[in-house]
């Protein structure tokens, strides 16, 4: 059982891995036509774990809902969501096409989602207020420098001309120290994730056996 539960799935991700990577680095035909298939053999297997993750859904709040759990009018919400714009997005209309493109999940797009996420984006707003107020408070060497450099952008945004050297100096702030701190971040997270790569084609890491 260990062999099946550990080795030989190690083992199809080492292989699947390193021929996707070697595609990637030679450029020969016929490693390009197997590191092409076995990404598309990876994206159908998403595919299919995306219908299992909606059937579990459906379960889910199926189960909340028979139960009649508190919030379960939630759930009546969600699970006939889900189903309107599946019965009218996945059927293919004379002259239209199917799916997200369909004009009527268009329509449902815009005129329902896009409106929630801004009310959600509008709600998170004060969450960064709060956490900016929490953060520039003067405890530390460090919370004075970052609440100079921040009161010195917004005035180098705000100042519309009347001190000339402020906006340079905002450009300054965001162009250099700022963007030096984001590159760091960028490289750490690329190590991190070529660290993570490596891990798992040496078999260190096995989140596919847990």
């Amino acid at each position: 059982m260990a062999i099946l539960k550990r080795t030989i799935p190690a083992a199809i991700a080492i292989a699947v891995g390193l021929s996707v990577l070697v595609a990637v680095m030679i450029p020969d035909p016929s490693l390009d036509a197997i590191g092409t298939y076995l990404i598309n053999t990876a994206v159908i297997v998403a595919a299919f774990a995306l219908f299992l993750g909606v059937i579990n859904v459906l379960q889910v709040h199926a189960r909340k809902i028979h139960s009649g759990q508190p919030g379960s009018v939630f759930s009546v919400v969600l699970v006939a969501s889900m189903l309107v714009v599946l019965a009218i997005g996945l059927p293919s209309l004379p002259g239209r096409p199917s799916g997200p493109t369909q004009p009527v999940v268009q329509w449902i797009f815009n005129n329902i989602q896009l409106p929630i996420q801004a009310s959600l984006s509008a709600l998170l707003v004060f969450f960064l207020v709060t956490a900016i107020y929490r953060l520039l408070l003067v405890r530390s060497l460090e919370s004075v420098v970052m609440l100079i450099v921040v009161l010195l952008v917004l005035l180098g945004q705000s100042a519309l001309g009347l001190v000339p050297a402020l906006p340079k100096l905002k450009d300054w702030i965001l162009e250099v120290p700022t963007l030096a701190g984001v590159r760091g971040i960028l490289l750490g997270v690329a190590l991190g994730a070529l660290l993570t790569g490596v891990r798992l084609l040496l078999g260190l890491e096995r989140p596919y056996s847990d």
